[in-house]
C-alpha cells in the first residue's frame, strides 16, 4: 500500500523528535456499522485481537535488548478512538491482559498523516502507529503496533487488529478472492536492536477449501536507535491459514524468508467478509523476534 509505505519517512523523522505536521466527545461503543460511519465527536471501543511481549534492555536508550518474554495473544483486548469535531485522532487507549496504554493530544504528541497515525507520550517513552482505515481503504478494520519503555530499561512490544468481526455464516463458502493491504511490526534483532517494520500484505483466499495463503512482501525497517530506514525482504512473511465452517477467525503457522517461524491469526470483518486482518508472531534463536500486525481488502 503505497500511503502505508510513504510513512516510513515520516516514522524516521518523529524518531528523531523533529515531528512531521499537525496533530469533547461523547462515547459510543455500539451502533456503528464502519469506520466510515464513525461521526466526529466520538468515542468508539473497538474489540480486537493483539500478541505482545515485555522486553529487559540496558539503562542507555541506544543499549540492546537483552532478554523477552511472550506475552501471548490476547482474542479480546479493546482499542479506544476518540475522535474531534474535524473526524481527527485526539485521543488513543490500547486495553490488553497486560494493562492499558493511553495517548491525549492535550499533552502527548500526536502526528497525523493520509494513512496513519503516530503518537508518542510527552517523555517519549511510549509510542504507538496507528492505520487510518478509510484513508487506506478500508471501512471495518484497522491495525496497529506500539512500543514502551524507548526511554526506560524495560518495556512492552504489541500489535492489534481490530474491527467488526464478519458474522460466521456470512463468510463465502464457495469461490476465490484476493485480499491486499499493509502490514506493521516490531523487529527486534538477534543483536538486540529495535525496528518498525513496514510491509505490503497478500491474501489469497480459497472459501471452499477454507484456505488462505498469506504473504507479505517489500518489508522495510526504520531503528529505532537511528532511524536508518532499510530494505529488509528476510521479513516478508508466508504461510497458510485455515478456518472452520461457519467461523470468522483463521490461523496458521507463518515463517520469514530468514527462518523466523511462529504463527498469525485473525479475523474476517465486514458483513459480506470484505476484508481480513490480524496479528503474527514469529521468533528466532535468543531475543530476536517479528511480531505485527496486518489488514487486507478484496
Amino acid at each position: 500500500m503505497e500511503k502505508l509505505s510513504a510513512t516510513i519517512v515520516c516514522i524516521s523523522t518523529a524518531l528523531l523528535l523533529t515531528g512531521c505536521g499537525g496533530g469533547g466527545s461523547s462515547s459510543v461503543k455500539a451502533g456503528y456499522t464502519s469506520f466510515s460511519s464513525i461521526p466526529a465527536n466520538t468515542k468508539v471501543d473497538v474489540v480486537g485481537r493483539s500478541v505482545e511481549t515485555s522486553y529487559v534492555s540496558g539503562a542507555a536508550t541506544t543499549d540492546p535488548v537483552t532478554g523477552v518474554t511472550d506475552l501471548g495473544t490476547d482474542t479480546t483486548m479493546t482499542t479506544s478512538l476518540t475522535y474531534d469535531s474535524a473526524g481527527q485522532l485526539t485521543r488513543l487507549s490500547i486495553a490488553t491482559d497486560n494493562g492499558t496504554l493511553t495517548w491525549n493530544s492535550s499533552v502527548d504528541m500526536f502526528i497525523s498523516d493520509p494513512g496513519v497515525s503516530q503518537v508518542f507520550t510527552a517523555d517519549r517513552n511510549n509510542y504507538a502507529f496507528i492505520a487510518h482505515a478509510v484513508d487506506l481503504g478500508f471501512d471495518y478494520q484497522t491495525f496497529g503496533v506500539w512500543v514502551t519503555g524507548l526511554v526506560t530499561t524495560s518495556g512492552r512490544v504489541g500489535a492489534s487488529s481490530i474491527g467488526m468481526r464478519t458474522n460466521g455464516a456470512a463468510v463465502p463458502t464457495s469461490g476465490a478472492a484476493s485480499f491486499t493491504g499493509g502490514a506493521v511490526g516490531s523487529y527486534i534483532d538477534a543483536s538486540g536492536e529495535r525496528f518498525v517494520v513496514v510491509s505490503e500484505s497478500l491474501i489469497n483466499a480459497d472459501f471452499s477449501s477454507r484456505s488462505l495463503i498469506f504473504t507479505t512482501s517489500n518489508s522495510e525497517a526504520i531503528s529505532l536507535i537511528s532511524a536508518i530506514d532499510t530494505s529488509r525482504p528476510d521479513l516478508n512473511l508466508s504461510g497458510t491459514l485455515a478456518y472452520t465452517a461457519g467461523s470468522n477467525s483463521f490461523s496458521g503457522s507463518v515463517s520469514t524468508v530468514s527462518a523466523l517461524s511462529g504463527s498469525a491469526s485473525g479475523h474476517f470483518y465486514g458483513p459480506a467478509a470484505q476484508e481480513a486482518g490480524g496479528v503474527f508472531a514469529v521468533t528466532g534463536s535468543g531475543v530476536e523476534g517479528y511480531r505485527g500486525s496486518f489488514g487486507t481488502v478484496r
